[in-house]
């Protein structure tokens, strides 16, 4: 039997702009649950569930890692950030599997006490790569990944090359996480919480690492040990 995989999403138009998501889960041998704000109940969604997956998407408010808000935030979506924020939490209490990506890897790590850099570009303190997408194509450059963390095992490569979209990034570290890779300039591409089974967060996009046969073996890396995970 396929393991499900929960994505949380606001409402049903926002659950349909998630079909990389849904792809590559099903397409690696998981079987996807959405959760529509109000339809049930976050204990009852986890309980029902083998995995969660956080998906990327617009800004978180920074209410939540107590800072101001900056003129460059965008797509805030309040109801978004308290439903991500309490499945993620509900998630690591009772120990299911989560993978992050892009927004989601924020999420995880404001949720664990963590903050973000609202603009790269403004508030990173040294020059930074270009990680937002060049008009509508994703950016693209190299990560160093830690061999022994669990993405170094999982994708078997010290030096790796992978899209990016965002232009916010993680700042201080949340409680649990250490830092397992990180693009030439600093910004930090991936976290993990090694007592943990499964919880990975990833800043770029590997549902959508379609372009040629090295990202697709990362896409395919990365997906597969994520369901694996979840059949555990």
């Amino acid at each position: 039997m396929a393991p499900k995989i929960g994505i949380p999403a606001v409402d049903e138009t926002a659950a349909s702009n998630f079909k990389n998501y849904e792809k590559a889960i099903e397409e690696h041998g998981g079987d996807v649950g959405f959760l529509i704000l109000g339809q049930q109940s976050i204990t009852d969604f986890i309980a029902a569930i083998d995995a969660l997956l956080l998906p990327g998407g617009g800004d978180i408010h920074p209410d939540h890692f107590n800072q101001e808000w900056h003129p460059k935030l965008k797509y805030v979506d309040e109801a978004r950030d308290e439903l991500e924020l309490s499945l993620f939490q509900e998630a690591i209490q009772k120990e299911t599997p989560v993978f992050g990506i892009c927004r989601g890897i924020q999420v995880m790590n404001v949720g664990m006490g963590g903050s973000l850099y609202q603009d790269i570009e403004s508030e990173y303190p040294q020059d930074a790569l270009t990680h937002p997408k060049v008009q509508s194509e994703d950016s693209q450059h190299q990560i160093e990944i830690k061999p022994e963390s669990m993405l170094g095992k999982i994708i078997g490569e010290k030096i790796d090359v992978v899209n990016s979209a965002h232009h916010q990034a993680l700042d201080e570290i949340g409680e649990g996480f250490v830092v397992t890779a990180q693009s030439p300039d600093g910004i930090i591409e991936a976290v993990e919480d090694p007592s943990k089974r499964f919880v990975v967060g990833v800043q770029y996009h590997p549902e959508r690492m379609l372009e040629t046969d090295e990202f697709r073996e990362h896409r395919r890396k990365l997906f597969e040990a994520f369901i694996q995970a979840a059949s555990e």
